[in-house]
């Protein structure tokens, strides 16, 4: 069966940060935005990074398989400790970014371990908007789903993929080492490896 990846990526990135791994994507590779406009009797794989794989979920299109990167539908989690401390903190990033969005995305990207330069022309508003979305929590839409995480990720760390995703059917769980929160970016071999085998046995 004919594949097409659908890819979007998280808060602050551009579709730069899937250059690495669409080579190693054995079909067509669009990106998601706004403008995309699903087709009837197409086979989707919708590949969603963080925040990108919220977004994918929340889409309404109908995909055979979702693969989240570092992916989550609630971004403060449900323990009510962690989800304090997350929530706090995400608050002090918007009001940072309110504040000056090129310093705040700039020391986002460090730690992400991210090479690429922010991109020159950003959207503030869509951004901001973004950030806000994080507070919120989706309701999953119960695709085959793969949530691949990072050992090393301080974003998104797999305490809350487990939290998000541990023992809701058709989800997968899988981690790769030393990926930060730029899998896609830095592993992309692995990701291919680990999205392959989960389609092809499923």
């Amino acid at each position: 069966m004919s594949y097409t990846y659908v890819l979007c990526h998280g808060f602050g990135f551009s579709h730069t940060y899937w250059r690495p791994l669409v080579p190693f994507l054995d079909g067509e590779s669009l990106f998601f935005d706004s403008s995309f406009q699903a087709k009837k009797n197409q086979h989707y794989i919708g590949v969603g990074h963080s925040l990108g794989f919220q977004k994918l979920n929340n889409s309404g299109i109908k995909f055979d398989f979702l693969i989240g990167l570092h992916g989550f539908l609630n971004f403060c989690g449900h323990d009510a400790y962690e989800r304090k401390i997350r929530e706090q903190n995400l608050n002090r990033i918007i009001e940072l970014f309110q504040h000056n969005p090129y310093k705040t995305l700039n020391m986002f990207y460090k730690s992400c371990q991210y090479p690429d330069p922010i991109p020159q022309h950003i959207d503030t508003n869509i951004l901001l908007s973004d950030l806000q979305s994080m507070k919120k929590h989706s309701t999953f839409c119960g695709y085959p789903t793969l949530i691949i995480g990072s050992d090393n990720d301080e974003i998104v760390p797999l305490s809350l993929i487990n939290d998000n995703f541990l023992g809701v059917k058709n989800v997968t769980i899988a981690e790769i080492q030393n990926g930060a929160h730029s899998l896609g970016f830095f592993k992309p071999k692995e990701v291919s490896i680990q999205l392959k085998s989960f389609i092809n046995t499923l």
